[in-house]
């Protein structure tokens, strides 16, 4: 009884979730299309045949569809044959339809910014330190002779301090953090290490090798965590490094081998809503700030369908002086949904593969 009341807590929380991304995503194009005098037909949650019509408000209707994954701002003038429409998206100077476009990642981005700063004055976070914690049997690291209780002083002649740093603001949250993130980009490259053991400091040289699994370089050096509790205006900065790491992370993971073992789809994103209600509302918040940016920035990526393939046609538009055919537009789009649709589909398959076998992201 008690494992069905946690999957259906499981399951409201993760409609939630996914109710204020929409939401916010799509409020982000609603306000500012009524900023640009642009008349919006629909506010809808969800895709496909309406379920629930819920209120009006001036030409707009807002509404639940059938579908619950993802939902639309419908504006006047968008569709093929609209382009003349009076108050239509098509009647607007490009700098205005791109800053319709660009507001639903902008919303993303920016729910994920203050939700990382709310929970770290609320909760606090936890930053990486140079401790070394454990090494892995057999690893670079364990050859240099490194082991565990040994803290890195400096990497390659570049000094670390211990903990979490604010003047890291462009590198990461805690030294931990910059420590992986140089190793991962030296594959195959002998590195020295600054070590403190106890009080005597040793120059360590150690190759980071390719993790077969992550497809990224590692030393196979498991650091501790400190937990901090910063003060509000301390709150910003710790945020803005947070918010910085992860999309930091996401875009070289989108662009790098590591893309097919590390990103899921809707079953891989239930599965770790289901882990984040079992520990709590902390790691709930942080679920909901991390989906929120990664929706912001694959929004971003200029594939047609996504807002990044349309701020793309919108740049295409304004190099040639003209538009695209609506037609050939219509098409292009209509490309970009099978293709998602398709990734949608593989990426269910991998993830049930991935959750049914035990080889999830971060797994050791």
């Amino acid at each position: 009884m008690d494992q069905i009341f946690s999957v259906l807590k499981s399951i409201i929380v993760f409609a939630l979730l996914l109710g204020v991304l929409v939401v916010v995503h799509e409020f982000g194009h609603y306000t500012v299309a009524k900023l640009t005098r642009m008349r919006v037909h629909e506010f809808a949650f969800g895709f496909g045949p309406v379920l629930a019509r819920l209120f009006k408000r001036g030409e707009t209707q807002f509404s639940i569809r059938w579908i619950p994954l993802g939902g639309f701002v419908r504006i006047a003038g968008m569709e093929p044959g609209e382009e003349a429409e009076e108050g239509g998206f098509n009647s607007k100077p490009i700098w205005q339809r791109a800053l319709v476009i660009f507001a639903g990642p902008f919303m993303s981005l920016f729910l994920g910014y203050i939700v990382l700063i709310g929970i770290g004055m609320v909760w606090g976070t936890y930053v990486n330190t140079t401790n070394v914690a454990e090494v892995v049997k057999g690893s670079p690291a364990a050859q240099a002779g490194i082991k565990k209780g040994d803290v890195i002083l400096a990497l390659d002649g570049k000094r670390l301090d211990n903990g979490y740093i604010a003047r890291e603001l462009l590198k990461g949250s805690g030294d931990g953090w910059l420590l992986r993130t140089v190793t991962s980009r030296n594959a195959d490259k002998e590195m020295t290490l600054l070590v403190d053991r106890k009080g005597e400091k040793l120059r360590l040289h150690v190759t980071p090798k390719i993790d077969k699994n992550a497809q990224v370089a590692r030393l196979g050096v498991g650091l501790s965590y400190k937990h901090i509790k910063p003060s509000f205006t301390q709150s910003i900065p710790v945020g803005t490094i947070e918010a910085y790491r992860f999309g930091h992370d996401t875009i070289t993971t989108i662009f790098s081998k590591r893309v097919k073992n590390e990103v899921g789809g809707i079953v891989m994103i239930g599965y770790v809503t289901h882990g984040a209600v079992q520990q709590g509302p902390r790691l709930i918040f942080f679920v909901l700030a991390l989906l929120s940016l990664t929706l912001g920035i694959m929004n971003l990526l200029p594939i047609p369908v996504l807002d990044g393939g349309h701020l793309l046609y919108l740049t295409i538009e304004k190099i040639r002086g003209k538009r695209l055919q609506p037609e050939l537009w219509y098409k292009i789009q209509l490309a970009g949904m099978a293709a998602l649709i398709m990734l949608a589909v593989f990426l269910v398959y991998f993830d049930i593969a991935r959750i049914a076998t035990g080889n999830l992201p971060g797994a050791k």
